[in-house]
């Protein structure tokens, strides 16, 4: 009798543990899998909203009444999750409550990890996403929070549905330059302290893609987005004393508005680098150009951060730094080509027409071709941004020896009398 018992509780221990994503909450998840925390009520029902994108037949609901601002729910999986390739989690979601509404979802195990997104709709599914490039596997805990950080009252504007929880292939790392026109590139955007960011086409231009930000009248003064996922850029940003700038083109309804750009190392929110500029025109795109030897007052200088071996692979972007969305009203900018190096006085940056660099990868050299311009310096660099190799060709063509370099990637900066390219190359 006790052996058969026993053999009991491990089939409902093994039953417990048997979930795993995708989740569509039809037959693999009941309101038992629920763990709910601090006010936050789950439980699967029969869709009350079988309309739009999602017709099935059960869904799970959230209803926040009382307790805690971080009330909600979580469900443990059988495994830990491995983001190497399907890199975000994505879920429908359905509520009444206001357009804005933050979801956070965690991750719980080893640590935590945790991502915020917003709804963009109100009474009609959506699919809303969460981006975990770079997270380890750690977590095998899934938790649901709707509506952070106010505490819900059992109202229609507390109560969420969702449904189909899945992991998916959102992209390859987003890398400079960004121009947010690759059709395989993860173009997630990270906002914190109010401001909500979207991929959009040009509204000048129907032919390109910007990024748009709304500063809400909720965003803080230090509200900004970070370009990319909290992984940051694929590949370090390779600055130096003498190659420390950077530049954006900006889109903003009034001149004379300061923007800040901020670098930090993804690994370590404390290594960061930061330095202002204002915007000149009015209603119309303008390249600005940052330079991180002027950094912004109270922040880290640049040569402290690089003599001390710091390296940055993320940059974040403020709009109206310094005032927030209370004082200033709703205001929205977008931004474009966000590139490594100096800004132009044109609207567009110009390449260097007919840039030709093979092979690439290699293992011995490779050949620089300009057909149309003469080349008249070439730098090489280290992914730490260190300045390995500087050529003066004065030529259409040009060399670059690699084969006393480390297997790996490179940074490289082309430059004629009319133009500056930035190019990687790969050793083998």
């Amino acid at each position: 009798m006790k052996l058969f018992s026993l053999l009991i509780m491990l089939c409902f221990c093994t039953i417990g543990l048997s979930q795993s994503l995708p989740i569509d909450f039809e037959t693999d998840i009941t309101t038992s899998d629920f763990i709910d925390f601090d006010g936050g009520i789950a439980t699967v029902i029969d869709n009350p909203q079988s309309n739009g994108i999602n017709t099935s037949t059960k869904v799970a609901q959230i209803i926040r009444d009382g307790g805690q601002p971080f009330a909600g729910s979580k469900i443990s999986l059988e495994a830990n999750l491995d983001f190497t390739t399907l890199n975000t989690i994505s879920m429908k979601v359905f509520t009444s409550a206001p357009v804005g509404t933050m979801i956070k979802f965690k991750l719980e195990g080893n640590g935590a990890a945790e991502r915020d997104a917003f709804t963009s709709v109100s009474n009609e599914w959506e699919v809303i996403t969460w981006d975990f490039t770079g997270t380890s596997t750690n977590f095998n805990d899934i938790v649901f929070m709707f509506d952070f950080g106010n505490v819900g009252d059992g109202s229609a504007t507390s109560t969420f549905l969702f449904d189909d929880v899945e992991q998916l292939f959102g992209g390859n790392q987003i890398d400079l330059p960004v121009d947010f026109e690759g059709n395989d590139i993860n173009y997630t955007m990270t906002d914190f302290d109010g401001p909500i960011s979207m991929l959009t086409t040009d509204p000048l231009d129907a032919d390109n893609n910007v990024m748009k930000v709304i500063k809400t009248v909720n965003s803080g003064a230090s509200s900004g987005t970070t370009i990319g996922t909290p992984a940051g850029f694929a590949t370090n940003i390779p600055l130096t004393l003498t190659d420390s700038k950077m530049n954006v083109r900006v889109w903003s309804a009034s001149a004379g508005t300061p923007v800040r750009l901020k670098v930090e190392d993804s690994n370590d929110p404390t290594r960061t680098c930061e330095t202002e500029t204002n915007t000149t025109l009015s209603g119309e795109w303008e390249v600005l150009e940052f330079d991180f030897n002027n950094q912004a007052l109270g922040t880290e200088l640049l040569s402290v951060g690089l003599s001390m071996g710091w390296t940055y692979n993320m940059a974040s972007i403020f709009f109206n730094f310094g005032t927030d969305g209370a004082s200033a009203g709703e205001l929205t900018f977008y931004f474009d080509d966000v590139r490594f190096g100096p800004g132009t006085t044109s609207t567009d940056a110009k390449l260097i027409e007919g840039l030709t660099y093979f092979p690439n990868p290699t293992s011995d050299e490779w050949m620089i071709n300009s057909p149309n311009e003469k080349i008249n310096q070439i730098e090489l660099y280290g992914l730490n941004g260190q300045l390995l190799k500087t050529l003066y060709p004065n030529a259409n063509h040009a060399q670059i020896d690699a084969i006393n370099l480390n297997k790996g990637l490179y940074i490289v900066k082309i430059t004629t009398n009319a133009s500056t390219q930035i190019v990687k190359l790969l050793k083998e």
